[in-house]
């Protein structure tokens, strides 16, 4: 390509990206010679955070791998482990699955995988664990979360006038939630 001369040459060249490439040669990024070489047979493969269904099969495989590659028992994991999965981003696509999956085998001591095992940085809205909330009752659960939610506002409305203002609710009710959950004593 790009010479006089033709050399014969018998390959296959499978390549990715994840930016289209007709927009790289469109920017100037991908010479349009070899984008039309290489645009023979276009995959499109989705992103894992598209493909929710597949992450329990791909699980199972990889942890079938990573026990044997590990030569350690096959670890097991519940229902809460598999939603946090499920519910995670995934931008790194497959291969930070894997990684994460081979970390959590790698520090499991019990051979039971956890949503803690996974080391996962998550927003803390992003996955509900029933054992996290182990014999409270709804109110108690409501109770913890408004506390929460009351303690990382109050760092930014340090006024009861404002912080009532800013969650829509009267400042006799927000004096008296704060006095309830002890915040800003």
């Amino acid at each position: 390509m790009g010479e006089e001369k033709e050399h014969y040459a018998n390959v296959r060249v499978i390549c990715t990206s994840q930016v289209p490439l007709n927009r790289l040669v469109e920017e100037g990024k991908v010479r349009a010679d070899l984008f039309h070489r290489l645009n023979v047979l276009v995959i499109n493969i989705p992103s894992l955070r598209e493909r929710i269904a597949d992450i329990q099969p791909l699980v199972e495989g990889f942890l079938q791998e990573i026990s044997d590659e590990l030569k350690i028992k096959l670890p097991v994991f519940n229902q809460d482990f598999l939603a946090c999965l499920q519910q995670y981003d995934w931008r790194g696509n497959v291969r930070e699955l894997y990684n994460t999956l081979y970390r959590a085998c790698s520090l499991s001591k019990d051979n039971q995988l956890s949503i803690k095992s996974l080391n996962l940085t998550l927003p803390q809205s992003a996955v509900i664990s029933v054992d996290e909330f182990e014999n409270q009752t709804l109110e108690e659960i409501i109770g913890q979360y408004e506390a929460k939610v009351l303690r990382a506002f109050y760092k930014e409305y340090p006024s009861t006038r404002k912080l009532a203002q800013r969650l829509g609710i009267s400042h006799t009710a927000i004096a008296n939630k704060l006095k309830q959950y002890e915040i800003g004593k």
